[in-house]
């Protein structure tokens, strides 16, 4: 059985834009300390933006928040024995938290397969006909591409730095990014694939 999440992306303070309005965000805690206060609202109003347009296609992926000083964001799994496959969509707050990073804040939607080496990770990212091949090669003719990364379990990386953006069309900027993102994961087949391979048999 997979389990999945009933919690909901609610922001209660769309658009706002000191810390007093936005204590209860529910990812603002986690990044304020990376990022100023305007960057930290506007991340979580991207999130509260792509909320409803994202719940649906998920609902056969565990999904967990991650909220630290290098990354913030969702990451959508399924789990095979002690092997995890999935993407993530967030933001990377600093060069060293995902490969390709170098102008944070970037928006970023990544593929994964952990552990590296492990059964799963040789059916889904190894081989001329595999998963993470077949959305790398998809997405770059879709002209949304993912960078393929054959060292460590994340796979294939889409990104683009925010840094210059303004803070009036960040939201706008970013929220676009991670739907566009999603298209050539669905339309790759990487997860119709990545649920076939952890789905046991009968």
């Amino acid at each position: 059985m997979i389990w999945v999440s009933t919690s909901k992306l609610t922001v209660p303070c769309l658009g706002a834009r000191t810390p007093t309005g936005c204590r209860g965000l529910i990812l603002y805690d986690g990044i304020r300390v990376a990022l100023d206060d305007d960057r930290a609202a506007e991340i979580a109003a991207t999130f509260e933006r792509i909320r409803r347009p994202l719940q649906w296609p998920m609902e056969n992926f565990r999904r967990q928040r991650i909220s630290n000083r290098r990354f913030v964001g969702f990451r959508f799994s399924r789990v095979r024995r002690a092997a995890r496959a999935g993407f993530a969509f967030g933001f990377a707050l600093s060069e060293d938290s995902l490969p390709a990073i170098r102008e944070p804040p970037e928006v970023v939607a990544y593929a994964f397969v952990e552990p590296e080496g492990c059964a799963l990770y040789r059916t889904l990212a190894e081989g001329r006909a595999c998963a993470v091949r077949r959305l790398t090669a998809s997405s770059g003719q879709m002209g949304f591409p993912f960078e393929s990364h054959s060292d460590g379990p994340i796979v294939a990386v889409r990104h683009r730095s925010l840094r210059r953006v303004p803070k009036e069309i960040f939201v706008l900027v970013a929220s676009d990014f991670l739907m566009l993102s999603y298209n050539p994961l669905r339309a790759a087949g990487f997860l119709e694939r990545v649920t076939k391979a952890t789905t046991k048999p009968g």
